[in-house]
This record gives structure tokens, C-alpha cells and sequence, in this order.
């Protein structure tokens, strides 16, 4: 039996299925390159202080909606199976967005080593704040989702739930890149993923 946040068994695999075969049919095409984009304010955390200037480049791609939810109904089906996960590093403060990400990674069946590469490429887009807005672009939260509104298809609280949007983010690189280092290695070269 699973616990209150995530649900065990049939009642996970269910979910996953239902989420893919609503999305079946649904596709687009990947895009393969993209300019850079320009820099971005990321609010601060009082109003009084000027925000910094951050490059933000954005997960552009277009990934079919059915390639994400097929991504969120395996992490339903590896939740259902749960074991254990690697305790958090000492380093990532427990109640942050970065220790959700690391556990969200996991539960994603990335393996612990792909930490660093997902760290650097979310710390680049955002700074792991799920308020930062490309004002130029439009892209938005800690995946620096282009549209924002992709998203939605996670959760209607995409704008608000720093967790909507890293599961999002991680079906996104999971579908388009296999893994986060492969992300991080395309940002690299191209500026965007």
C-alpha cells in the first residue's frame, strides 16, 4: 500500500494508463535548433531588491504531449513498485525546490549521478524558482517552459506548483533526451534544450 502522496498498485498503473490513452494521437514535431535567448530578470525575493540579470534559454523543443504523459505513467508504474530512494545529498536544503527536484529525479528512475547535470541546467534556466519569467519569450518556472502553457498538461497550478513543474520538466528531458546529462550536453552546445 502506497503512501497519501503517492498512491501503490493497480490504482497508480491505472492513472498512468489513463493519462496516456487521453493524450494518444496527440503529436507535433520536435524542433531541431533554436536561437538563444536573451536574458531575463528572475524576481527577487523582496520587492525592494533589484532582480539579477540571468540567461534563460528555455526547454523549446516540441515534444508531443503523449511522449510526457508516457513519461508520467512510467514514474506512476515505478512508484507503484517503490523502493527505496538514496537519502538526499547534505548539500540541498530539505525544504527547496532543489530537493524536490532530486527526489522527483529519482522517482523519475533517473539515477542518482544525473543529479549534477539536472542541477546546473535548472540553476542555469531559473535558479530553481518556479516564478522566473522569460519577460522576451514567455518561457516560465524552473524548466523555463516555452510556451509556459505546455505545462498545463501536468497540472492546471503549473504557474504556482514548483512540483507541476518539475514533473513536467523531467518528462520533457526524459522523452526529447533520454537523460539529464544529454540535456545538459545540448544546452551546452546550443544554448537551449
Amino acid at each position: 500500500m502506497g503512501s497519501p502522496r503517492h498512491p501503490g498498485g493497480s490504482v497508480a498503473l491505472a492513472i498512468g494508463a489513463l493519462l496516456v490513452s487521453a493524450c494518444a494521437g496527440t503529436s507535433s514535431p520536435v524542433a531541431e535548433s533554436e536561437p538563444s535567448a536573451p536574458s531575463v530578470a528572475v524576481p527577487s525575493a523582496t520587492p525592494t531588491e533589484p532582480a539579477p540579470e540571468v540567461s534563460r534559454s528555455g526547454a523549446r523543443a516540441d515534444v508531443p504531449t503523449a511522449a510526457i504523459m508516457a513519461q508520467l505513467a512510467r514514474r506512476a508504474e515505478r512508484i507503484a513498485k517503490r523502493t527505496p530512494l538514496a537519502p538526499l545529498p547534505a548539500e540541498i536544503d530539505a525544504g527547496s525546490n532543489r530537493a524536490l527536484g532530486y527526489r522527483e529525479m529519482l522517482e523519475f528512475g533517473f539515477p542518482a549521478d544525473q543529479w549534477p547535470y539536472l542541477d546546473a541546467l535548472w540553476q542555469r534556466e531559473s535558479g530553481w524558482n518556479h516564478l522566473a519569467e522569460n519577460p522576451s519569450s514567455g518561457a516560465y518556472g524552473i524548466p523555463q517552459s516555452l510556451p509556459a502553457t505546455k505545462m498545463a498538461v501536468v497540472g492546471g497550478d503549473w504557474r504556482t506548483n514548483p512540483e507541476t513543474q518539475i514533473r513536467w520538466g523531467l518528462a520533457y528531458i526524459a522523452a526529447r533526451y533520454g537523460n539529464a546529462q544529454k540535456a545538459w550536453e545540448h544546452s551546452e552546445r546550443t544554448g537551449w534544450y
